[in-house]
């Protein structure tokens, strides 16, 4: 009875939201201009004769990025989350990739709740390029199931979900940091091969996401813990080969960091942006007293990124549509 409660509250929502302005369902065909490949950059491509036209490249990547999407545990209404994508997606154009930073259900291996949040994010998402890293409550073998990527773990890691896909001007490297803190070897020689590979290489903004943040927000003794761990393990991988922005989740607040090196802001300006996004209606934590927070706003938000060969644009929104950051880098 609650489940069929929420599908009635969300099919009234979503026939109010239609007849918004702006607020028509997109075209769900991918742009033609979009190159979504995994791991799979280096293969040579196939000779072309001086008589064939190259094909004209894109001018902008626009990649949507949600995170923490899941419900309140205690009613199981997915019906913002409907509101919200119904307000990303108002332009009618299909973004090149959906990125999302993890915990889009409370319970990964619950199927349930797996079909409630398809429900709600599937009208918008379901043939649009969809990538997602593992987060603390959604790290379950039914996770590889729910979107384009990863379809299954990579085999060299035996566990958990590392994985890397390109889109457009931009390199995802897609990490795993439930297992993070344990600093295993095989996880941290694996981010240096592929910040090694020809795609990462070629890319013109290489973007780490992982569900916990590098810098937390929050003032959470655990997550503080991780954060050092991989600040101490990842962290100068990333800043070695380029690595311009971070993407996270976990503590429920839209954040963004200075730019930073190491445990702290950098001097010069230039280091590593840390944004994170809260995308359900779970309780927001309040942010700490960190000198290094240059922005914040309460859940429920998502996060824009358009990219060209020359910088990199972060715009966050929130609930109403209203944007309540941005930021440029450029190169």
């Amino acid at each position: 009875m609650n489940k069929l409660r929420s599908k009635v509250l969300i099919c009234v929502l979503l026939a109010l939201l239609m007849t918004m302005p702006g607020c028509a369902r997109h075209q769900t065909a991918a742009p033609e201009t979009a190159a979504i490949t995994p791991e799979n950059s280096d293969t040579p491509q196939s000779s072309q004769s001086p008589a064939q036209a190259e094909p004209t490249p894109p001018q902008k990547t626009t990649i949507l990025y949600f995170s923490d999407m899941q419900a309140d545990p205690d009613v199981g209404d997915y019906s913002g989350l409907v509101e919200l994508a119904a307000l990303a997606f108002r332009d009618g154009a299909a973004p090149d990739a959906i990125i999302i930073g993890g915990d889009s259900v409370n319970d990964g291996g619950d199927e349930a709740e797996w079909e409630l949040f398809h429900d709600a994010f599937g009208l918008w998402s379901d043939e649009l390029v969809t990538a997602s890293v593992a987060g603390n409550h959604d790290s379950s073998p039914l996770l590889a199931e729910q979107f384009s990527f990863p379809d299954k773990a990579p085999a060299q890691q035996g566990q958990g979900f590392f994985y890397t896909l390109s889109a457009g001007f931009v390199f995802f490297v897609m990490l795993d940091s439930n297992i993070m803190g344990a600093a295993n070897d095989a996880d941290i020689q694996w981010l240096r091969e592929k910040l090694e590979s020809g795609a990462a290489q070629r890319a013109d903004w290489v973007v780490a996401v992982m569900h916990h943040p590098m810098w937390p927000i929050a003032d959470n003794p655990k997550d503080a813990e991780r954060a050092a761990t991989m600040r101490e393990h990842f962290l100068p991988i990333l800043e070695e080969f380029g690595v311009g922005l971070v993407l996270c989740g976990h503590q429920h607040v839209y954040s963004r960091t200075l730019p930073m090196r190491g445990d702290a802001a950098a001097g010069d300006g230039r280091g590593i942006v840390q944004v994170m996004a809260a995308s359900g209606d779970k309780a927001t934590y309040p942010p700490g007293g960190w000198d290094y927070i240059a922005a914040t706003a309460p859940a429920p938000n998502y996060v824009v990124l358009s990219a060209d060969g020359w910088s990199l644009t972060i715009t966050a929104f929130d609930a109403e549509n209203g944007i309540i950051d941005e930021i440029t880098i450029v190169k």
